[in-house]
This record gives C-alpha cells, structure tokens and sequence, in this order.
C-alpha cells in the first residue's frame, strides 16, 4: 500500500510539473504589459532545419526580396517598357522619307515621218529623282519635296540639243481642312499610344501592391504556422508524459486499462495534429520563399526563412470608412487606370467622328524647271547639267505653280457613322465600368474596416479565453492534487487551453493581415512602405 502511494505522489508530482509548463504559453492583452503569445517563441528555430539552411529575414528585407527576385513583379516591369516603345513607333509615323529613282533606257524605234529625216529613231536616256517626304504632327499635312534630272541623246535632226540635259524640283503640300485635320490616324495613335503608357505604369503599380500585401501575408502566415506547429509539438509532448504516467499509475493499480488507452487515444491524436501542422509551416515556407526569392525554391531545397519581426502589441485603430473611401478613390490604381481608359475611348470617338466628315483638302505645288544642251546644228554653245540650275528661284525661272481644293464626299458614309456608334457604346460602357469599379472599392474598403475592427476585438477575445483556459487547467491541476481529479481530465483542460492560444495566435494573424488589407484597400500600401515605383521599375 505504501508503493502504490509513492509512485501515485511521484506520478502525480510529475503531471504537474508538466502541466506548469503550460504557465509559459499563457498570453497577457497589450494593456497588461506584456506581449502577446504569438511573439514568444519566434527565437526559437525549428529543430529540424539545420542552421546553415535558415534565413533570417524582416518583413521588410522580404518585401525588399521580392520586389527584387519576384516572376510575376519582373514580367510587369516589361510592360511599361513595350508600352513605350510603342509610344514611339506611333511617333514614327512622322518620321521624313527620303525616295529615289534612278534608270538608264536605250530605244530604237522605225519611223515614217519623212520631216525627222532619219529612218529610225536611235536615242538613250540617263533619268532619276529623288527627294522626301513625310506628314507634320497635329495638323495632318504632307509635304513632299523632290528633284528631277534627265540626260538625253537623240539621232532626230529636229531635236535642238543632243545631249539634252533637263532639271526640275517640285514642293508639294497638301492640307486637310475637314476630314484628316488633327484627329488623323496617325495623330490619334499618338495620343492613345501615350494614354496606354500610363496606364501600364498603373498596372505595374497594383501588380506591385498585390505582390507587397501577399509577401506581408505570406510572412505573418509563417509566423503563424510556426507557432501553431510549437504549440502542436508542446500538446504531444505533455499528452506523451501523461500517457507514460497512466502506465504507471496502472502498473501500481492505480487506474484501469480503460484510461491507459484513452491516453494513448490523446496521443495519436495529438501527432495527427503535429503532422498536420508541420504540413501547414512547410507550406507557408514554400509560399514566402516562392515570393520572396522566386527561383531559389527548386524540388530539393532544404531553404528555411526565419522571420524576425514578431507580431508586437497590436495598435487599437479607428479608422472612418467615409475618409477611408476617399483616399481610395484618390490612390487606387485601378481608379486611374479607368480615368485613362475613358480619355482613350474619348480619344477614340472624336477620331471617329472626324472620319465621318467629308473630304476637302488644299493642294498647292510651286517648282522650277531648267533645260540646257549641246546645240546639234552650229555646235558652238555647249551645256552640261549644271547649267539647267542656273536659273532656278531667280526672275528667270520657268515657274511651275498650282493650287487645287478636293473635295469628296461619301454618299451613305456607313462604316464611319457605325464607327461613331460603337465608340459612344464604348465610351458609356467604360464609364459604367468605372462607377462599378468605385463600388466595388466601397465593397471592398467597407469589408476591410470591419475586418480590422473585428480583429481588434477578436484577440481581446481571444485573450481572454486564453486567460481562462489557462486558470481552468491551474484549477483542475490543483483538483488532481487533491485527488479530486483523474490525469485524463488534466489532458482535456490542457487540449482547451491550447485551443485557446492557437485562436490567440490566428487573431494575431488575421489582425495583421487586415491591416495590410485596409492598406491596400485604400492604395496607400506603397507609401506606408516607403516604396518608389520609379525606383523598382528598371528591368532586373
């Protein structure tokens, strides 16, 4: 009788110095003083991932990491840059052509004009020209400069000169006054190529929100899993030792074989619970490696990141949903890249609506021409090419003028007047999808303030249990002191008591995670990280 009383002292002895280890896990409010459970065991590395293998990060150098190495951050940093390319071909539009032609003809031809004086025609001929030619931004015009030059020889007696030499240059302009005037083709790509610019800058700018409150989430998910694979570890841990002391309180005729198997009923599912929890951190490394440092995750890393900012003593805020909507509507990126795709449809309809305008353009044409030769008859005077120059843009000038208005005017015009009816659908139906967008975000940012309301009081809440389970489990303890109570009873107040911290550490989490969320909402993320898009929008 005296063993059994000895090993039932040592054994219950025991259980509660077990069961006082669960005073460590215990968690106090902010107004206490104290930091909260979920930052407690954050220095402790997991203890089967080798040390070379950990990486210490903040939350900071994570988001510096994955704004650095992220795939989906790099493949939108090309978008601006192919966006202004294209900006720039469109501007080539106006870029001057330079054209030329040059040839050389050799012709003999029989002829019956008895008065030429030759029975063929023998002669050849040197021709070409060239010059440029281009259109003139905003007003549509074209211009076109050129020169001609020809040497001919000839076997007709009638003919003056052989070799004939021949010059002429001709400056053409021809002005839009209706259709074509401003809001051409080409000057419309202009302006909408500029427009797609900017909003590719704005999608860049939400990708990298998006890539920020993931990598914020991400890591706060880690921390959260980690704790909760702690508490896991900690849970067998205590339900091993009291399963070891229910063998031996049944070995001394204690208790009956029923709570032996109970205890080992509390043990298998407690390494269900720890394999399910090493399952979840194992998962939540791979998601902040994948974002962080993208390619370093490959099929057999052992790569482990340990973070080192714990959740501190969370900031009670209050926050209106009135004034946080407005910094919405003021910051989003989704908002400008609306903006930017009304002024483009805009763009679109006065383009379309020009089109629909009859033709009238004004032409105008003022050139020179030179001629100079080798006389055939008398052979005195000579002349070359440059001669024909001489008397070019003098009082001299063999003038070539013309002015000429055009006009045309489509009879039933239907693809322009339907062009004009699809825009103004477009142009209504992007409005529409901009209010929607605005409601969305009113969705959106509504949600996010009750998110982060509820999750202030929910780790009130959650303290507060935690706080109660933790005095349940020193009353039961004391019960079994005193005999009042049995091993397994511990266990259950012990498995409540770890409920309740890891509700604790998830209402860290989503507190956390909310604020990233009502950050985001309001499209102020960036500024709250001190992030500069035109610092991290250079291709890698």
């Amino acid at each position: 009788m005296t063993s059994r009383i000895f090993w039932l002292v040592l054994s219950l002895a025991s259980l509660a110095a077990i069961a006082a280890q669960a005073d460590d896990l215990e968690s106090d409010s902010p107004e206490g003083g104290k930091t909260s459970v979920a930052g407690d065991a954050l220095n402790e590395s997991a203890p089967d991932v080798d040390d070379s293998e950990v990486l210490r990060l903040s939350l900071d150098e994570s988001i510096r990491l994955a704004l650095q190495n992220n795939l989906d951050v790099e493949v939108q940093r090309f978008t601006p840059l192919i966006a202004g390319e294209q900006e720039t071909e469109a501007w080539g539009a106006y870029d001057p052509e330079f054209f030329a032609e040059f040839g050389y003809s050799d012709t003999e031809e029989p002829i019956s004009f008895l008065l030429q004086g030759q029975p063929t025609f023998k002669g050849d001929s040197y021709d070409g020209f060239g010059g440029f030619r281009g259109l003139v931004p905003y007003f549509g015009s074209e211009y076109s400069f050129q020169f001609d030059g020809e040497r001919t020889t000839t076997n007709l007696p009638v003919q003056a000169f052989s070799p004939e030499f021949r010059s002429s240059f001709s400056l053409s302009v021809s002005q839009p006054l209706l259709r074509g005037l401003i809001w051409n083709e080409a000057w419309t790509r202009v302006k909408t190529s500029r427009i797609r610019y900017d909003e590719s800058l704005e999608n860049f700018r939400r990708r990298v929100m998006d890539t920020v409150q993931e990598v914020e989430d991400a890591y706060w998910n880690l921390i959260a899993t980690s704790e909760q694979k702690r508490v896991a570890r900690k849970s067998l841990q205590t339900a091993e030792a009291l399963l070891d002391q229910t063998k031996t309180q049944y070995e001394v005729g204690v208790v009956s074989k029923v709570e032996v198997v109970e205890a080992e009923a509390g043990v298998a599912d407690r390494e269900f619970n720890l394999i399910a929890a090493e399952n979840r951190y194992r998962t939540a490394q791979d998601r902040l490696i994948n974002l962080a440092l993208s390619t370093e995750l490959t099929p057999d890393s052992k790569l482990r990141i340990e973070p080192t900012d714990p959740p501190k003593e969370y900031v009670t805020y209050h926050v209106d949903a009135e004034q946080a909507t407005q910094r919405a509507f003021e910051q989003r990126p989704e908002l400008k890249i609306a903006d930017d795709a009304i002024e483009r449809q805009k763009l679109e309809l006065k383009f379309a609506k020009n089109e629909r305008l009859p033709g009238l353009d004004f032409q105008f044409n003022y050139g020179n021409k030179g001629l100079a030769g080798t006389p055939q008859v008398g052979g005195l005077a000579k002349g070359d090419f440059g001669d024909t120059l001489d008397d070019f843009l003098t009082s001299d000038a063999a003038d070539q003028i013309s002015a000429r208005a055009v006009l045309t005017i489509p009879l039933t015009n239907t693809a322009a007047r339907s062009r004009v009816s699809q825009t103004e659908l477009a142009l209504r139906r992007t409005t529409v999808e901009k209010r929607r967008l605005q409601q969305d975000i009113i969705l959106e940012v509504r949600k996010a303030v009750r998110d982060l309301e509820s999750s202030q009081e929910g780790i009130e809440a959650a303290q507060r249990a935690a706080e109660a389970s933790a005095e349940q489990l020193r009353a039961e303890r004391i019960r079994l002191e005193y005999g009042e109570s049995t091993p397994f009873d511990v266990l259950l107040r012990e498995e409540d008591f770890v409920t309740a911290e890891s509700r604790e550490i998830e209402a860290i989490r989503l507190y956390r995670t909310s604020v990233t969320g009502l950050s985001r909402a309001q499209g102020s993320i960036l500024a709250n990280r001190n992030i500069a898009i035109d610092q991290i929008s250079s291709v890698q």
